[in-house]
């Protein structure tokens, strides 16, 4: 349980930083583009990529967070009406399922990363393979992510509390 919260805390570290860190850098860039183009009357141009390259990256860390912190829809009227031995079967085997299916878009996300790996941006030079890379870190965290769940659901007390944090989690 130590080892999966470890991990659970690991991965949802680096999706906040991952999600922030795009949330900033895209801000930074279009507004050194603005005040640019404002003094010269003329862009600067690879602001224009960067939300191309870096949205997806903050798409896939919301969504890997989501999934950590089960901050997504549920059926809780299921829930409510299953002990809690039922309760932790049907949990894990959602998770489980979840991180089987993940595990194999996280693997085909790799074909898509090598078909794109030629094609560039025509400003910045890099390469497209970079934005489908978060397709890989999405899939692959929330594959993460449900194992980690499935790993606490099957040791928790009450199956039903894993989402429920405490300030200590918290960020």
């Amino acid at each position: 349980m130590r080892a999966a919260n470890a991990v659970g805390l690991v991965l949802d570290s680096v999706a906040v930083l991952i999600a922030t860190s795009a949330v900033v850098l895209i801000f930074l860039a279009l507004m050194a583009e603005v005040v640019v183009r404002y003094l010269t009357t003329a862009g600067l141009g690879w602001p224009n990529e960067v939300p191309n390259l870096l949205f997806p990256w903050l798409i896939m860390g919301g969504i890997v967070i989501g999934a950590h912190r089960g901050a997504h829809i549920a059926a809780e009227f299921i829930r409510g009406h299953l002990s809690t031995g039922q309760l932790r079967v049907l949990m894990m085997g959602i998770n489980l399922l979840v991180a089987g299916v993940f595990a194999a878009l996280a693997w085909l996300s790799l074909g898509v990363i090598g078909i794109t790996r030629t094609q560039v941006f025509p400003i910045t030079g890099i390469g497209q393979a970079w934005a489908y890379g978060s397709m890989l870190f999405g899939f692959g965290g929330i594959a993460l992510a449900s194992v980690v769940n499935a790993v606490r659901t099957a040791f928790a007390a009450n199956p039903g509390s894993i989402h429920h944090t405490d300030t200590e989690h918290m960020t």
